[in-house]
């Protein structure tokens, strides 16, 4: 009777129950005690299970349970944490985190890096703005000065449309494109006292190139006649090392995929514009052994390969390593069934990469499929999550197979 009431506490404990009186009398105290502790156990499993999956509300083991202390500490810790990471999301780049080891470091590495970065980004508005501030509209000192700002400077009749004056990087351009000034006026064709001194994006597509520059307009008295003087700056360049920036922060340094940041960016994306799509979660089977066995240059080599297969998923397919041997991949218009038999395909051709040959140890990889239709109203949360019970059942089942095919290999004595 012990013996199937610890079976059922640890795979069936909602409907398992002891009978105390069912005992033999020297056994009652003994059934008790046990049932005390594996009463403990439950709530502890029922809490730990809420947390595992991001779930901050479930309520807590009772007071009594002395063995829930740790499990109280590491959700008291998590809820900070979510707190701190709302205020980081806000702008606050003071949080700072102590109180978790390895990842405290890695945290606290990444809020700075953000705080470096905005302020970066801060002083390069703030000096673009002081030199617009700072052009002058007195026609002899302008005329003379404007030959040396790298800035394209533009002087127009106001009523004519001619061109009065340019310096030297403006008149490359009129050069090589007599439409060029026409451009940049009527995309700032708008009313006189919104027009005139502020500062305008304007993205100018031609033929395979794609330009970036920011422009204003000012209204000026030129030899007495009505004139506009156009002030662009060309910041292709500077928006494309914006851009290099920004994909740095969502890239992962090991596989060059995407990291958990920009994956569940995308997927909150993906939910909120009502897409049809499959969702992929990968678990890597056994890779603590192979970086406990064979050293962690062997362990980053099975993430690196595992990322490059699950690519292979379909040319639309986008891959995110989530962390240490977790990964998302997510595509659009994409089955269940299509989903299964290609992973099926990646599974095997991951076990056969040629990387392994006279190597112990092989590589293999679990998953888990939700597919999400345009109607769906599951959370990112209730999908990762049902993703992530499903690589489970794959991984017991690959386990399951795995020791069959070993006993039938067994020879008969």
């Amino acid at each position: 009777m012990l013996l199937e009431y610890l079976s059922g506490v640890i795979y069936n404990s909602n409907k398992t129950h002891l009978n105390i009186s069912a005992l033999p009398q020297e056994l009652q105290e003994f059934g008790t005690g046990l049932q005390y502790f594996c009463n403990a156990v439950i709530e502890m499993q029922k809490a730990a299970q809420a947390l595992s999956k991001g779930d901050l509300t479930v309520t807590l083991p009772s007071r009594d349970n002395e063995l829930a202390s740790p499990l109280k500490s590491l959700h008291a810790s998590l809820k900070h944490l979510t707190w701190q990471a709302q205020r980081i999301a806000e702008g606050d780049y003071s949080q700072r985190v102590h109180f978790m080891g390895d990842f405290s470091h890695a945290f606290n590495t990444m809020v700075e890096q953000l705080a470096d970065r905005r302020q970066k980004l801060e002083d390069t508005i703030t000096q673009m703005k002081s030199k617009s501030a700072s052009l002058e509209q007195g026609n002899l000192l302008f005329a003379s000065l404007m030959q040396y700002v790298p800035q394209q400077i533009v002087v127009i009749d106001r009523n004519s449309g001619k061109v009065l004056l340019t310096n030297p990087s403006a008149e490359n351009e009129i050069a090589a494109d007599a439409n060029y000034i026409n451009y940049f006026a009527q995309s700032m064709a708008t009313d006189d006292a919104e027009r005139y001194g502020r500062v305008t994006e304007i993205v100018w597509e031609k033929a395979d190139r794609q330009r970036f520059f920011e422009a204003a307009c000012y209204y000026a008295q030129w030899n007495g006649s009505d004139a506009e003087i156009y002030v662009i700056n060309d910041i292709t360049q500077s928006k494309s090392d914006l851009e290099k920036l920004e994909k740095f922060a969502f890239y992962d340094s090991l596989t060059q995929l995407y990291n958990r940041a920009y994956g569940m960016i995308l997927l909150e994306n993906w939910l909120r514009e009502k897409r049809k799509f499959v969702l992929v979660f990968a678990d890597l089977d056994s890779l603590k052994y192979v970086n406990d066995a064979f050293g962690h240059h062997e362990g980053d080599l099975y993430i690196i390969n595992a990322g490059k297969y699950l690519q292979t998923f379909s040319n639309d397919a986008i891959v995110c390593r989530l962390g240490g041997d977790e990964f998302m991949l997510v595509a659009l218009d994409h089955d269940n069934s299509e989903a299964e038999t290609k992973m099926e395909q990646i599974y095997t051709n991951l076990s056969q990469v040629p990387i392994l040959e006279g190597k112990t140890y092989s590589y293999s990889i679990s998953y888990g499929i939700v597919a999400v239709d345009v109607d769906d109203t599951r959370t990112t949360s209730e999908i990762l999550s049902l993703a992530d019970d499903n690589m489970y059942l794959n991984k017991r089942m690959k386990k399951k197979i795995r020791a069959k095919a070993r006993k039938k290999e067994k020879p008969h004595v």
